[in-house]
Protein backbone atom coordinates (compact mmCIF):
# COMPACT_ATOMS: atom_id res chain seq x y z
CA UNK A 1 0.00 0.00 0.00
CA UNK A 2 2.62 2.02 0.80
CA UNK A 3 4.91 1.38 -1.82
CA UNK A 4 2.44 2.37 -4.47
CA UNK A 5 0.99 5.33 -2.83
CA UNK A 6 4.92 7.08 -3.04
CA UNK A 7 5.59 5.65 -6.47
CA UNK A 8 2.56 7.54 -8.00
CA UNK A 9 3.83 10.84 -5.90
CA UNK A 10 6.14 12.75 -7.92
CA UNK A 11 9.49 13.60 -7.54
CA UNK A 12 10.81 16.98 -7.16
CA UNK A 13 13.17 16.61 -9.93
CA UNK A 14 13.20 13.55 -12.48
CA UNK A 15 16.66 12.89 -14.16
CA UNK A 16 15.40 15.01 -17.51
CA UNK A 17 14.63 18.00 -15.75
CA UNK A 18 17.32 17.69 -13.89
CA UNK A 19 20.14 17.31 -16.65
CA UNK A 20 18.08 20.45 -18.38
CA UNK A 21 19.06 22.44 -15.58
CA UNK A 22 22.38 21.28 -15.26
CA UNK A 23 23.05 21.56 -18.69
CA UNK A 24 21.40 25.38 -18.34
CA UNK A 25 23.66 26.41 -15.47
CA UNK A 26 26.64 24.81 -16.94
CA UNK A 27 26.10 27.14 -20.70
CA UNK A 28 24.99 30.02 -18.64
CA UNK A 29 28.60 30.20 -16.78
CA UNK A 30 30.14 29.14 -20.16
CA UNK A 31 28.49 32.21 -21.69
CA UNK A 32 29.29 34.20 -18.73
CA UNK A 33 33.14 33.83 -18.92
CA UNK A 34 33.01 33.64 -22.87
CA UNK A 35 31.68 37.32 -22.24
CA UNK A 36 34.24 38.42 -20.18
CA UNK A 37 37.18 37.27 -22.20
CA UNK A 38 35.61 39.17 -25.03
CA UNK A 39 35.45 42.23 -22.93
CA UNK A 40 38.61 42.01 -21.74
CA UNK A 41 40.15 41.40 -25.74
CA UNK A 42 38.08 44.21 -26.84
CA UNK A 43 39.83 46.66 -23.81
CA UNK A 44 42.72 45.36 -24.34
CA UNK A 45 42.16 46.46 -28.14
CA UNK A 46 40.89 49.57 -27.50
CA UNK A 47 43.59 50.81 -24.77
CA UNK A 48 46.42 49.72 -26.23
Amino acid sequence: MNASRTAVRPAPFDPAQRRMALGLLLGSAVGLVWLGAMLYTLAGWIFQ
